[in-house]
């Protein structure tokens, strides 16, 4: 796929090979800021949903209900975040990214805190379901914050750094479990869990509103300009029409190979491989890990070498990772060390966050980002059906051997979408 201004004619050229490799020393107070705020938004989203994951039992024994309950509960709070994600990609366009990010949180920390006073399943639900409200679109929102602020020759790090608090919100909530749960019991442990909404007096202060976003809004209102379209259909016009099904379908096909196998892999460890519930858990803790290490990497391969070549890496090193691990792996110990690469290799959301942002102009960024990230969720909602369908018909190693097929095409797919390293954001049109 070529890159000529004939092909997309509304993207600028690239810069030039002198670009100048920025390092974290080279940004100023509000870029740190803003990179801490934005990263802590999606650590709150993978602690969340892995918190209530690890305290499910506790919760189903207090509430008295079984599986099949927490399971509705945990599926409407997809489907909210699914909506919450689109919602807040188009008021981000609207409001500005900051006071988005803002009522985000507090939307979040309240409905999480107050699952302290939760009694029965119907409460369970509201509740979760105004989580996945305030969650869903944290991915989306923190991209277009950190592209937007920090420097071109280092975002590709800071989109990794960003990125990578979904490992470190997972260790969070295992580190809440394992200590404070103990302590004060899964009521409580929610209640403190509310802390993310005292981060919002520090954004208010200490975190700016995108300059872009305000240059953007303030060019938009000068007289004589023609009225611009709205966000959500203006993706979808003939200017952007292609760039959007392309992008939403490589994140379909990342989604799948993701959510699918990750689902899974602990069912599969225990019922294919003899591995016990500690063990499986272990597991946990070394992906976390590795994906943190795989970020970092990623970030740094972003801005040295583009945007699509560290995502085609990523996606394939990830499908031959998982057929390894089907195929070659029978002592644990190598299991371990697998996992480790299977986490590593997931760097590939951080190409992502880069890509989106870096191909959608200012006034619909955010929207494009919301959209494309949860329709895919949406989307992926059928999955774990599909996978646990064909393990009962054809075997686990067959059924976990279709995300290897999603990742190896979504690594293909990305060179269908132009190279946007180093682009300069203010001048896409």
């Amino acid at each position: 796929m070529s890159d000529s201004p004939s092909t997309f004619p509304h993207l600028p050229a690239l810069p030039h090979k002198k670009e100048a490799k920025a390092t974290w020393s080279d940004l100023n107070s509000e870029s740190r800021y803003t990179l801490i705020a934005a990263m802590g938004g999606w650590m709150f989203d993978s602690f969340d949903i892995m918190l209530i994951s690890l305290l499910a039992a506790p919760i189903m024994k207090s509430l008295g209900f079984g599986p099949g309950e927490l399971a509705l509960a945990l599926s409407v709070q997809l489907g909210a975040s699914a909506l919450g994600g689109i919602l807040t990609g188009i008021l981000a366009d609207y409001i500005g990214r900051k006071k988005t990010l803002m009522v985000n949180m507090l939307i979040y920390a309240l409905s999480t805190g107050a699952v302290f006073f939760a009694g029965s399943l119907g409460t369970l639900l509201v509740l979760r379901f105004f989580t996945g409200l305030g969650l869903g679109g944290e991915w989306a929102l923190s991209m277009t914050l950190i592209s937007e602020k920090i420097p071109a020759g280092f975002r590709g790090r800071a989109v990794a750094l960003g990125n990578a608090g979904w490992p470190l919100g997972t260790l969070l909530a295992a580190l809440f479990t394992y200590f404070l749960f103990p302590l004060v019991g899964w009521r409580t442990t929610f209640a403190i869990a509310a802390f993310p909404a005292l981060m919002v007096l520090w954004i208010r202060h200490y975190v700016p509103e995108s300059q872009l976003w305000l240059d953007a809004k303030k060019s938009s209102t000068r007289p004589g300009r023609p009225r611009e379209k709205v966000p959500l259909l203006e993706i979808f016009s003939k200017t952007y029409l292609r760039k959007t099904l392309l992008v939403f379908l490589a994140i379909l096909c990342t989604m799948f190979a993701y959510w699918m196998f990750w689902t899974w892999l602990p069912t599969y460890l225990v019922r294919t491989r003899g591995f016990t519930l500690a063990q499986s858990s272990l597991w946990m803790i070394i992906t976390q890990i590795g994906a943190f290490a795989g970020y970092m990497v990623n970030g740094w391969i972003q801005d040295r070498l583009g945007r699509r070549l560290s995502m085609s890496l990523f996606s394939i090193g990830e499908a031959a990772m998982i057929v390894i691990f089907l195929v070659l792996v029978t002592n644990s110990a190598y299991i371990y060390a697998v996992v480790f690469l299977l986490g590593f290799f997931t760097g590939y959301w951080a190409s992502y966050g880069s890509i989106v942002t870096e191909t959608f102009p200012t006034r619909i960024r955010a929207t494009a980002a919301g959209v494309t990230y949860n329709f895919s969720r949406a989307i992926n909602l059928v999955g774990p059906f599909i996978i646990s369908s064909v393990a009962v018909a054809a075997g686990w190693n067959l059924a976990l051997t279709l995300p290897a097929f999603a990742a190896l095409l979504a690594g293909l797919l990305i060179w269908t979408l132009p190279e946007t390293k180093g682009r300069d954001l203010s001048v896409i049109q």
